[in-house]
């Protein structure tokens, strides 16, 4: 063996691989603060078979208040900074991605339209912002979370069949939250706030750039993985429309367009 070729371990790559170690220890210790649930339970919550799934484009400021009080007829799944608004109830929220996890859980705990919420956390050796959030204790004791594991970040794959085999995540955290929705049976999913063709947020002011956008985006750019987010719920759209499910938009003018229909928003007043 030649020693030299072996790749030598920096101080800072030790020093994460112990955080992660410290995280993944702590939430080990620290969920039995929380009740665990399972998706019979998950499913057991739900209330119609169409569920609206929430980020957090500009283009929810247009949503009205009518069509507001319609949604909530119906089962509402969010994801990312959604936590941060006043426009509806929220059923299940999916964690995977957080910028600042002290900010994100007080806004959670602070929600009133998140009080009857059931959590999906992502979990495993690797799943730095959720094991912080449970091994830290930062949601109420007592909050009803289920665990998944997360697989083929960054590549194509179609959906998973079961959560034993992890949610994919393609290439962002819309693929896996809509991968979500599949397995727990909803027949039309509706996917709200997700634009792609700016990093505007109904939650900033206008053309403002968040602090934590990569070097060089701005809030006028597209996501740098829209068009193989496009290609691949919109494939998934079509592998499953033949089982009877829809995946819709709600933004006519969003980049899923191009791939899947735009959701009729006269059927919420009919």
């Amino acid at each position: 063996m030649n020693l030299s070729r072996l790749p030598i371990p920096t101080f800072a790559s030790m020093a994460y691989k112990w955080r992660l170690a410290r995280l993944y220890l702590a939430d080990r210790w620290t969920r039995r603060r929380y009740r665990r649930i399972n998706e019979a339970d998950l499913v057991g919550k739900r209330r119609s078979d169409t569920v609206f799934v929430f980020g957090t484009g500009a283009s929810l400021l247009d949503v009205t208040a009518a069509q507001w009080a319609a949604i909530a007829r119906h089962d509402v799944v969010s994801f990312r900074e959604f936590h941060r608004q006043s426009f509806v109830r929220v059923d299940y929220h999916v964690t995977g991605e957080i910028d600042d996890v002290d900010d994100y859980a007080r806004s959670l705990r602070d929600n009133p339209l998140y009080a009857d919420c059931l959590y999906l956390i992502q979990e495993g050796w690797r799943a730095e912002r959720g094991n912080e959030l449970v091994g830290r204790g930062l949601l109420p004791a007592g909050t009803r979370m289920m665990r998944y594991h997360r697989r083929a970040r960054g590549v194509y794959a179609p959906p998973s069949r079961n959560f034993g085999d992890g949610i994919v995540h393609g290439y962002g955290s819309i693929c896996g939250v809509t991968n979500i929705c599949l397995l727990l049976g909803w027949k039309h999913i509706v996917l709200c706030g997700i634009d792609l063709y700016d990093h505007r947020h109904f939650y900033m002011p206008p053309d403002t750039t968040r602090a934590v956008e990569k070097d060089g985006l701005t809030y006028s750019d597209p996501y740098v993985t829209a068009r193989p987010i496009v290609d691949l719920i919109g494939d998934w759209a079509d592998l499953v429309r033949p089982e009877g499910v829809r995946i819709e938009t709600w933004n006519p003018k969003s980049m899923l367009a191009a791939r899947i229909p735009a959701f009729d928003r006269t059927i919420l007043t009919s």
